[in-house]
């Protein structure tokens, strides 16, 4: 279990670091992070995007980055788990079982 948690801390401090670092070759991927989970809700009417200023994009909300982050722990927790299964230790199933 703590393999599943030191992956999932280090994949979620390594996306939000690029996300204020903004790589200039990563900025598209990383842009599509943020706001395509976003999409969906804001076609729902939910207000996860801020006022746009004038010929500018609208950033997300306080509930807007809310959601990011949880959409990203879930994808990240499912990742971590995937690599703990692999790395981890194996177990004996009984064969009477």
């Amino acid at each position: 279990m703590r393999i599943r948690w030191m992956a999932w801390g280090v994949m979620m401090v390594l996306h939000f670091l690029a996300l204020w670092g903004l790589p200039d070759e990563l900025a598209p991927a990383l842009a599509g992070s943020v706001y395509l989970p976003l999409m969906p809700l804001r076609a729902l009417g939910l207000p996860v995007l801020s006022a746009a200023p004038s010929g500018g994009w609208a950033g997300p909300s306080v509930l807007g980055w809310a959601v990011v982050a949880m959409v990203w722990a879930l994808i990240w927790w499912g990742v971590a788990s995937l690599i703990a299964r692999v790395t981890g230790p194996r177990r004996r199933v009984s064969p009477l079982a």
